[in-house]
């Protein structure tokens, strides 16, 4: 793979149309395609691996032409470059019409979720919700969308993967995993109170049932790290996003071996923040709850892995898209206190800071 430090209006064009993305620290990271799929990691490249949230089995990572690393500055401008050369057409996302998702059917799946946590059978479950278009996602509104990003803050991740008229885009709040120089760090995020509710909630920190929903993810997740070493984990504490609050815990384990990154991604997906408590009762089930159709990536690992770093972030507050359609996913904890309105309230916000992180609220 190529590697350079500037790219040329040729480059970001071939990014624009098969390409991924990875903003870490102050740079970013572009891998041009065309990707080559390899079950084996390569011992010096950056690889994709973005399986389905339902299914680990897929071995492929991603392997691109070119890899380059820019600031934030040389984003802005070679994606202003693009947007000047290339003409629009096709209308912008911008303008698309959004079928948001139905009301019945979250009813529906919150009173599956709380009858098996009534019965016993499991403590909390985390389903999702897709507002959808039937307009998909072309060159141009990835450039469009790059530029907004450019302004997130830095809590966020921004990441994206795009090839075959597919592909995510979208800056989440979330790892699954950081590896690098002998330490593994995650996060607990569970526990969420949208900006617009703060003055009349009480603090996320003395919210009962979502304090519930967080300890349910630290706790899963000090079981899991234990094989890897002995585990550190930090008090909760409120992180600040844009539009949310989310209650967060910095949990780390020094490994005394490196992990098998692909083999660590399916130890840990999916935590209770985006699955289900305990483990045990397994997350496949939540296939049958209604609106699920293309749910794919939303939720799922997003890892970067190179031969002795890897980053895994965990798929949300993203837009996906195929050929024909596009859709942006928003997931809640259930636990036995949730309430039905207070729940739909926070998947909106949730949609919604995902539009305004992408520049698509109209």
């Amino acid at each position: 793979m190529d590697r350079q430090n500037s790219i040329t209006l040729e480059g970001i064009t071939n990014f624009l149309q098969a390409g991924a993305l990875l903003r870490h620290g102050s740079q970013w990271i572009l891998i041009e395609g065309p990707f080559t799929a390899q079950p084996t990691p390569n011992s010096v490249e950056i690889s994709v691996f973005c399986p389905d949230f339902y299914d680990l089995t897929a071995p492929a990572r991603w392997f691109g032409k070119a890899r380059y690393t820019l600031s934030t500055e040389e984003l802005r401008r070679i994606c202003e470059v693009y947007l000047a050369q290339e003409p629009r057409t096709a209308e912008p996302l911008m303008t698309a019409r959004w079928e948001e998702p139905r009301l019945e059917d979250f009813a529906e799946a919150l009173s599956v979720i709380q009858s098996r946590i009534e019965k016993n059978e499991i403590q909390k479950a985390v389903p999702a919700v897709f507002a959808r278009t039937n307009q998909t996602v072309t060159a141009q509104d990835r450039a469009q969308m790059l530029l907004k990003l450019s302004q997130a803050p830095a809590t966020l991740f921004a990441y994206g993967f795009w090839k075959d008229g597919e592909g995510v885009l979208g800056a989440t709040p979330e790892t699954l995993f950081d590896f690098s120089k002998g330490v593994l760090k995650t996060m607990a995020l569970a526990g969420t109170c949208p900006k617009s509710e703060s003055t009349e909630r009480e603090s996320l920190l003395s919210d009962e049932k979502e304090m519930l929903e967080h300890r349910l993810v630290v706790e899963d997740l000090k079981e899991r790290l234990s094989a890897w070493g002995t585990v550190q984990a930090s008090a909760p504490y409120i992180l600040e996003l844009p539009t949310l609050y989310h209650l967060k815990t910095d949990i780390s384990v020094v490994c005394q071996n490196q992990p098998n990154f692909v083999e660590l991604v399916k130890a840990l997906h999916p935590t209770p923040a985006l699955g289900v408590a305990p483990r045990s009762a397994g997350y496949t089930w939540m296939k049958a709850l209604p609106g699920q159709q293309g749910r794919r990536w939303f939720g799922g690992p997003f890892a970067f892995i190179g031969a002795e770093e890897a980053l895994c972030l965990v798929g949300i507050r993203n837009l996906q898209w195929s050929q024909d359609s596009a859709m942006i996913g928003s997931g809640c904890g259930v636990v036995a206190a949730s309430e039905l309105d207070r729940e739909w309230r926070e998947l909106f916000q949730k949609r919604l800071s995902v539009k305004k992180i992408l520049g698509l609220e109209v």
